[in-house]
């Protein structure tokens, strides 16, 4: 007992600087903000960025330090992360499902962004021509721009996960539109953007035919995008479209292979790290790949090509791809136009929140790529600016 009795102190002293320490590191992570906060527990996926906390009298009389200062501190709660994690994990333990995330979850572990879903359930029929006719003109008035002095164009369409995988989710989420309007969408589109002469590479149709047939689906059960085998793909389908546009090969194809694993890069587990739970579903294996490029990079000519490919978050895929790759180092993304503009070897931002002015460059791109979705095709913000900084 007298023993027992001696050792009290010690757990209630650790108790008492734990309760101490709490809140001292949180008015600690207040003060020195998100980059060099301390929080206990995996970094939160989905974050959106912090406002900055700016005092002056401006910020207070219009509530913009007042709004910050309260986000700050709800963020900068040492045990945040672990917290929201456990409440997520018991949530979706308890009913089944991901309440209020954008993440559903459908059959054999596939999960998939609500709005992908939305827009699948939306499509009506003879939509994918309505689009066509609106889209042709911009199409066409960028085509001409670059084909009238001898460069390339490429209109890429990339896939999506709703419609490559409609059996996985549609009995759990309230579709009312019908087969015959889903399916159509896609090939109407696509026919009436190359009946008007578009150069279309339709890596959706390409990725959906692939359906089946490797040891892994093209789209990883915790991701939404393409998978690397996709994007390799669709990668030499550009290559071919721009190198058949020249007359030659200005651009050096390459070889891949690969093997399954279960180290998952980040596209491979964007949805499962956005749940934010304690114990992510990762019990899945991702195809990682090994490229051969026969070409001396360092003399070849596509090193000094200017290339452009503005388009959606698919473009993260193909872009590295293609800098690393098929020797193409000048290349530059410009991520929805304005969001920012990606290049370099190691790939990464060079700028964010571009201006009209920064974009610019793409006018005197010796070849540009302009990727839409098919879950929006004909309707991005993107491609109408780029028409317009063309004809100034």
């Amino acid at each position: 007992m007298d023993r027992l009795a001696l050792q009290r102190p010690v757990p209630r002293a650790l108790f008492a600087l734990v309760m101490l320490l709490l809140p001292l590191l949180s008015i600690w992570n207040v003060i020195v903000g998100p980059e060099r906060a301390i929080l206990l527990g995996p970094k939160l996926g989905g974050v959106t960025e912090t406002a900055p906390l700016i005092f002056s009298w401006a910020t207070i009389t219009d509530g913009s330090f007042q709004k910050a200062f309260a986000s700050r501190m709800t963020e900068g709660y040492v045990l945040r992360p672990l917290l929201i994690r456990l409440n997520n994990e018991l949530r979706s333990e308890l009913f089944g499902d991901y309440t209020g995330s954008y993440v559903v979850r459908g059959a054999k572990g596939h999960l998939i962004g609500r709005s992908y879903l939305e827009e699948y359930c939306s499509r009506t029929e003879a939509m994918g021509l309505n689009l066509a006719a609106k889209a042709l003109p911009r199409l066409k008035a960028l085509q001409d721009h670059y084909r009238s002095t001898g460069r390339a164009f490429v209109y890429l369409i990339s896939p999506s996960k709703a419609a490559h995988f409609p059996e996985y989710f549609l009995d759990r989420f309230n579709c009312q539109n019908t087969i015959a309007a889903r399916m159509s969408l896609l090939p109407d589109y696509v026919g009436a953007i190359r009946a008007g002469g578009i150069n279309v590479v339709d890596g959706a149709t390409l990725i959906h035919a692939l359906k089946g047939r490797y040891e892994v689906p093209m789209f990883p059960e915790g991701g939404e995008h393409w998978n690397e085998i996709g994007g390799a793909l669709v990668v030499s389908a550009i290559v071919e479209e721009i190198n058949r546009q020249s007359g030659r090969e200005l651009i050096p194809p390459f070889r891949f292979t690969y093997a399954l694993s279960n180290a998952k890069s980040k596209s491979d587990r964007e949805l499962a790290d956005l749940l934010n739970v304690l114990f992510p579903p990762l019990g899945y294996l991702t195809a990682k790949l090994s490229f051969d490029q026969p070409a001396d990079c360092a003399r070849h000519e596509a090193g000094q090509l200017s290339v452009a490919l503005v388009g959606s978050s698919f473009g993260f895929m193909p872009a590295p791809i293609m800098v690393q790759h098929n020797c193409l180092s000048q290349l530059r993304f410009y991520y929805y136009a304005k969001l920012g503009v990606f290049g370099g070897q190691p790939f990464h931002e060079l700028k964010r929140n571009l201006s009209e002015a920064e974009i610019a460059p793409v006018r005197d791109a010796k070849v540009l790529i302009v990727e839409e979705n098919e879950s929006f095709v004909g309707r991005s913000n993107y491609v109408p600016l780029l028409q317009d900084i063309i004809e100034r």
